[in-house]
Order: structure tokens, then sequence, then C-alpha cells
């Protein structure tokens, strides 16, 4: 059977209850674009998703709460809405169909189990639903097979600053074969002003607030309060995410006028087996 998208339920999540983890198998064999959340029941919001983790081949390759889920959603541009929560492997940013599917998990290359973990917390009697959007192998159309194999990952790295100035946060980005990087956002609690982006010592990216969310502006992107978010993807074009794989040293120097603490959210293209 010859189907180039299928959009259909996920098998049923097990343990959905008031506070605890949710967790269900998700199909391999096609090439996984979108996992939507339904979320449903008695007061379930997307701030009671205390984690949402991916795993494939028991690693976890997506990382983040339902909140910091959301707004990387919306700072694409995605609509919001109260009872759905997009977690997207395929990028609608691209320029191109290539720009667009790479990083769309196919599951031949190389995944043999894919699983997804959901925390909740403070629900009274939630429901929970997952939708897949998947379409064919990318080794089976020519455009994409330079995709196979390579997945995007989001990842998250906590930091905490006593006083303002300028923090230095060293990130990974896979010690054998590097990464490249497709953006990162500084989740904070209101203190953060600027940064500098670093690799091998040399500045490839420095900005304060307004300017950085002037040039998202500019290229249809939204500023998410409390996100200050670095996209070397402005235009579409993921052949200029940053390129870490030759990288000795990589780290971002967040701004702060104040004490914070939050999190480093990074949207990665890498392999399966590197971070």
């Amino acid at each position: 059977m010859s189907v180039g998208k299928l959009r259909r339920y996920t098998l049923p999540f097990a343990n959905v209850v008031a506070s605890g983890w949710a967790t269900t198998n998700l199909n391999i064999g096609r090439t996984l674009e979108t996992l939507n959340l339904k979320l449903g029941g008695t007061s379930l919001t997307k701030a009671m998703l205390s984690t949402i983790r991916i795993k494939a081949n028991g690693k976890a390759i997506f990382e983040a709460t339902g909140s910091q889920c959301d707004k990387l959603n919306q700072y694409r541009g995605e609509a919001a809405d109260a009872a759905f929560l997009d977690i997207q492997f395929a990028d609608r940013t691209g320029l191109t169909e290539a720009d667009r599917m790479v990083g769309a998990l196919d599951t031949t290359a190389g995944i043999m189990s894919l699983s997804a973990e959901i925390q909740i917390a403070g629900a009274t009697a939630p429901t929970l639903v997952g939708i897949t959007t998947e379409s064919s192998p990318q080794g089976t159309n020519k455009n994409l097979i330079p995709a196979s194999g390579v997945l995007s990952k989001v990842l998250r790295y906590p930091f905490s600053v006593a006083t303002g100035g300028q923090l230095s946060i060293p990130l990974p980005f896979g010690g054998v074969n590097g990464a490249m990087i497709k953006r990162i956002h500084v989740e904070h609690t209101g203190n953060m002003t600027g940064a500098t982006v670093k690799q091998d010592s040399f500045v490839v990216h420095e900005s304060v607030k307004a300017e950085n969310e002037y040039e998202q502006k500019r290229w249809g992107r939204v500023p998410q309060t409390n996100l200050y978010t670095l996209d070397f993807v402005l235009d579409g074009n993921f052949a200029k995410a940053m390129d870490t794989r030759d990288a000795r040293t990589f780290e971002v120097l967040p701004t702060f006028s104040a004490a914070d603490n939050g999190f480093v959210i990074v949207e990665y293209l890498d392999a399966l087996g590197n971070l």
C-alpha cells in the first residue's frame, strides 16, 4: 500500500492519572512528523504536563514541559489551542521540502523502539490521546535520502545565576560527531537582557533583547515572554544551522540584570547515537 501521509491514533496511553507518568509505545516503520497530544477530562492543561519525554531505543531525544513545548511552537508561528499540543519533528518554517523534513523522525533508520512518557501533575480526572502524522520512510524519496538518519532533538539544561552579569553555559554538542543547532532558547524568569554565543572562543552571535526580537519579527517569528531565542535558521534555510561538527567548545553567554534561573532548551539536528 502506497500512502503519502497517515494521520492516526497512537496506542492508548497507560496510567493517565491525576499525578503520575502516562506512557505509550509509538509505531515504527514510517517517518514521524508530529505527535499531537489531545488533552481532555477534568482540568488537564499544558502547564500540568511537567515533563514530556520521547525516547528512541531507550534514549531521550525530546524533553520539555508542556509549557516549554507550547512556547517553542508559538515562536514558530504555530496556532495555540488549549486542548492540543504538538511535539514536532518536521519543521514547517523550512523553505523547501528538504528543509521542512530534515529532522523528521525516520523510524526505519536504526530505531528499534519509540516511546512517549508524559508526567502529569495536579490534574483531577485527565484524559490523554496521542495522534501521529506520519509519511513514507525518507529513504524512499530521492530528495530526502540525505535526511534519513538525521533527527530533530530537543534537549534542555538547567542554569542558575545568583547575581546580574554574564553567565557562561557550555552546551553539549556530541563528543564524537558533533551536531547541528537550529535554535537555542533560554527560558528565564524575566531578567535576561542579551546574549553572546561563542564557538571555539569566536563570537558567532551577539545581541540585546530588542535587537534580537526585531530581527525575528522581520522573518515572521513570534518572540515569547521570558524566552530568549537564538535562531540560526531564521530564513528557513536549514543548511545555515550552527555546525558544531568541527568544534572544540561551544557556549552561550546570557546577560542578566539580576539573579535568575531556568533552562537552556536546544533544538538539534543530530544522529541518533551522538547526543
